[in-house]
């Protein structure tokens, strides 16, 4: 495995540079450390508050409104595979190129780095915005996730990365101005490059791109949302139109006191947990099948905001009294580990690292996570894996706390309640 190589430039941009010389192409991303949480902070020593959607909103003015054209259209042009993407903690551009790496990271560059803020530019911009809104009230996991937020967090005041129809119309340029301004600064950033490349060609692109740059010296900081692990509702029901009951159970988990390795290896812990308890050869769901509780898979999905993991699991079901009794029973009981399938998990991993080296970007996106969610700028290597110890995910798994967590069933409108 190529070793990564980190750079650090004067005005405080971080590049990690992943040369691969059998590779065709180049991977190339740019970072902000800026997406849907990031709305609460002191920047230059004033509080601000946005709403939600503002860091969607920003990414958006970026690539459409800057001063140089759209460049993900320009990039495309040149047949670059490109896009950009914002998640709970970080804004991503970025293109896949086999030729002319140079000039892309130009385009992107430039265009990141040359707005105007223009109240008509920003109206004109909303209207997609909008529909893309409309388009997902729709889907019932939506709502259905909106009101687990709703009733699991108190003070963190994040629902959406993309927000509402009225968050979005409030939306100004002063808004985004102070956003883009607070954390579109470099020390804030990283780039990533990976691939096929001129080491010394790419660095002095970057290097005298940023050299014509003024470069600001923003002071932000983040505000604590001072959420506390208690929650505000126990259970909801939402109406929707829905051919069978989804009932969800969602725990609310406080990282805090976890390192960034044992956050990383409570990731896979916990897919172990969830193979181990709720997976299709777990005892609780064949039990579930032969009673008919459920006909199909138990779902499970892992979010993390700020230093607090919500763990969901939930499913279609003939039954809801019965599913949930049996979720929070088996994870009280805790009698479902499995030393066979935590094997079989650790093979399964070990594997899937090893076969993602022919893959770029399946090789570059789990180091994004890990810079950004983990604060652990390294790649996953075989040897972390096989370190990783039945006895050390038994006990981990076994002092979380799986007492807050909420439920939300969704059932069809012509149900009665």
């Amino acid at each position: 495995m190529n070793k990564l190589e980190t750079i650090v430039l004067k005005n405080g941009l971080t590049i990690y540079l992943y040369p691969d010389s059998r590779r065709h192409s180049t991977l190339f991303q740019f970072i902000t450390k800026f997406g849907g949480l990031s709305k609460d902070f002191i920047w230059n020593g004033k509080e601000y508050h946005f709403q939600d959607g503002i860091a969607h909103i920003l990414e958006h003015y970026i690539v459409e409104c800057n001063d140089c054209g759209n460049f993900l259209e320009i990039l495309g042009e040149k047949q670059m595979s490109t896009n950009a993407s914002t998640y709970y903690d970080m804004t991503r551009f970025y293109f896949e190129t086999v030729e002319k790496v140079e000039e892309g990271i130009s385009v992107l560059l430039q265009g990141i780095h040359s707005i105007t803020f223009d109240t008509q530019k920003l109206e004109k911009l909303k209207n997609p915005i909008y529909q893309e809104i409309r388009g997902k009230s729709t889907n019932k996991f939506y709502h259905s996730n909106l009101m687990m937020m709703n009733q699991l967090f108190n003070h963190l005041s994040f629902r959406s990365i993309g927000g509402t129809l009225e968050e979005v119309e409030k939306t100004t340029v002063d808004d985004l101005r102070v956003c883009y301004e607070a954390f579109y600064q470099p020390k804030n950033q990283i780039i990533v490059i990976a691939g096929n490349y001129n080491r010394e060609s790419v660095l002095e692109t970057i290097q005298n791109f940023y050299d014509k740059q003024n470069t600001l010296d923003s002071n932000c900081t983040l505000l604590e949302s001072h959420e506390t692990v208690d929650i505000v509702k126990k259970e909801d029901t939402l109406l929707f139109p829905t051919s069978l009951d989804y009932v969800e159970l969602s725990f609310k988990i406080d990282l805090a006191s976890y390192s960034p390795m044992e956050q990383l290896n409570l990731d896979f812990y916990l897919h172990c947990f969830f193979q181990s308890f709720f997976g299709i050869v777990s005892p609780l769901h064949k039990k579930f099948i032969e009673k008919g509780i459920i006909t199909s898979a138990i779902h499970y999905d892992e979010l993390r905001l700020d230093h607090w993991l919500i763990v969901s699991i939930g499913a279609y079901t003939y039954d809801k009294t019965k599913f949930k009794k049996g979720i929070l029973k088996t994870i009280q009981d805790g009698n479902s580990f499995s030393k066979e399938i935590f094997d079989l998990e650790k093979k399964a991993t070990i594997l899937r690292l090893i076969l993602r080296d022919e893959n770029i970007i399946d090789m570059i996106l789990p180091f994004v996570d890990n810079v950004i969610t983990y604060h652990y700028p390294y790649l996953d290597s075989v040897k972390d894996i096989q370190k990783l110890s039945y006895s050390d995910y038994e006990e981990t798994i076994r002092k979380i706390d799986f007492s807050h967590y909420t439920i939300v069933t969704i059932q069809d409108t012509k149900k009665e309640s």
